[in-house]
């Protein structure tokens, strides 16, 4: 097996006029449409399928999970819970604050399409879990936050193992900031204050304006080595989106000041940058769009291709952010319409190809995604690309092409187009509640496979009969392999770097509860 590599640049896009902004679009009125089950525009069921990536991907207790194959993990992890990164199970802190801020994000701006659908509780389920996670993970003295756990595990020795996450054991590992990790904190800070926003939990609104103290006092950043390379933009872009959310929560024109500074966006909003989310809040809350340039860029009818690792997640994230501004007369809601096509095999790509993206939501959906859980015995090696994964890993948004063109392969080697992640899912979750809300088409399913808690368009949960959780593959069931042979070794250290900061300390808490300091 290849070692993963996470470096995925988000400052892609170059300089766009901020008069592309100016003009008002016209095309706002969704008009009247009817979406059967297996239509590529029933966006209710799109949404309720891309939450379900959440639940195969919960850690610790997991007895809220609505899938039914997966079981309690890492429960003797110093703090735990959260949600496993990927197809591995390791926890980076900082696509983690950005999947849970995104997600609640999405809340904000569309509750109406996950209330109609019936999914809000099924959101809320998930956001809650991430804001737990974030508080447990926070050291508080008073209202003054100590320190804070960023990551749990070690990402190549966790690439080491491939098999359920149920049965890896003891990852030892937990890394802990005293200051200095801003674009991580400010993310908690961020998430637990959309999730005071949206829920309003006196908790999460606590914790938020501690972790937003901490991250001003050293804003220096934190680099996961090679996996997330945070160095593009540093912490300015998180601080001035923990303060966009901050201040919807509070009215504390501090708050809003802060956010004012955020700088210009000409990346999508993703995980390493998160520029374009906190200019649109300040153009929602100010009325100045003039730091969303990147906005300018969502048009025409090619693939938006941003980058060649997870360019659907770039994708779909590009169309959250279009259809928020579409709100305020910003951009055009057809363009995501247009795109979110490409994603679910309704349009071909430019070497004539199509590929339904999301895990199960048409016949001809990928099924192999590069993921440890949903195949737990056939790993990800070239001589096992013919084996499907043991489950059906629904509604999980797949890499995607690895060119403009449409380059693309369902295998489940290809960790660079097939993989999935839990920022890759915060966009199409988003901008499937954003396409509902514009054009109010589709139905949720009341029976998925594998899926044992569904959440109905109207009110309570539903808890179907399971009769199988597999597919139908049966070499799948018999096959066993060992695990990684061909892995990379255990590092002797840590292994990460802080880069551009020489004020952090870390402990790295394993079984001595050594001090180190990089």
């Amino acid at each position: 097996m290849h070692k993963l590599n996470r470096f995925k640049s988000a400052l892609i896009g170059g300089a766009v006029a901020l008069t592309s902004l100016a003009a008002p679009f016209s095309s706002m009125v969704a008009p009247s449409l009817t979406a059967t089950a297996a239509d590529g525009d029933n966006y209710a069921k799109l949404l309720q399928y891309s939450l379900y990536l959440y639940d195969a991907n919960m850690c610790g207790n997991n007895s809220d999970c609505g899938l039914s194959w997966r079981g309690n993990c890492h429960t003797n992890d110093v703090v735990p819970g959260g949600f496993h990164d990927a197809g591995d199970h390791v926890m980076f802190g900082q696509p983690q604050g950005y999947a849970a801020s995104t997600l609640g994000w999405s809340y904000y701006e569309f509750k109406d399409a996950y209330e109609a659908t019936g999914q809000g509780a099924h959101l809320k389920v998930i956001t809650d879990k991430f804001a737990k996670f974030f508080r447990d993970a926070t050291e508080l003295n008073g209202n003054t936050v100590s320190r804070v756990l960023i990551e749990k595990g070690e990402g190549n020795t966790d690439h080491a193992y491939w098999g359920p996450p149920e049965t890896q054991g003891d990852r030892g590992r937990m890394l802990w900031t005293t200051g200095g990790a801003a674009n991580v904190t400010a993310e908690y800070a961020a998430a637990l204050a959309a999730n005071y926003v949206n829920f309003g939990n006196a908790d999460d609104l606590k914790y938020a304006k501690a972790l937003y103290e901490f991250s001003k006092k050293d804003t220096g950043y934190y680099s996961a080595g090679t996996f997330y390379d945070a160095h593009w933009t540093g912490s300015s872009d998180e601080m001035a989106w923990a303060a966009g959310w901050l201040y919807l929560a509070t009215k504390d024109q501090s708050y809003l000041n802060d956010l004012k500074n955020c700088p210009t966006a000409y990346s999508v909003h993703s995980w390493e940058s998160v520029q374009l989310g906190a200019a649109i809040l300040k153009g929602e809350i100010t009325g100045d769009w003039g730091s969303a340039a990147e906005l300018g860029k969502f048009q025409g009818n090619n693939y938006y291709f941003a980058n060649e690792w997870g360019s659907a997640r770039h994708n779909a994230t590009a169309q959250l952010c279009s259809l928020v501004a579409a709100k305020y007369n910003k951009a055009d809601s057809s363009w995501a319409k247009g795109q979110m096509q490409y994603l679910t095999g309704d349009k071909a790509f430019a070497n004539g190809q199509s590929h339904c993206l999301v895990v199960g939501f048409k016949s001809n959906s990928s099924k192999n995604p590069h993921h440890r859980a949903a195949s737990p015995d056939a790993d990800a090696g070239k001589q096992n690309d013919g084996i499907q994964n043991k489950y059906l890993l629904i509604g999980a948004l797949c890499g995607g092409p690895l060119d403009a063109n449409g380059t693309y392969q369902d295998i489940r080697s290809d960790y660079q187009g097939n993989e999935v992640a839990i920022d890759y899912n915060a966009g199409l979750v988003g901008a499937a509640a954003g396409l509902y809300h514009f054009y109010k088409t589709g139905s949720v399913d009341t029976t998925i496979t594998g899926v044992s808690k569904i959440y109905p368009a109207g009110g309570s949960t539903i808890t179907p009969s399971v009769t199988t959780t597999t597919q139908n593959n049966p070499s799948v069931v018999t096959t066993t392999t060992k695990t990684n042979p061909s892995g990379p070794s255990t590092p002797s250290g840590d292994g990460y770097t802080l880069k551009a900061n020489k004020k952090v300390t870390y402990s790295s808490l394993g079984e001595d509860e050594r001090m180190i300091g990089f």
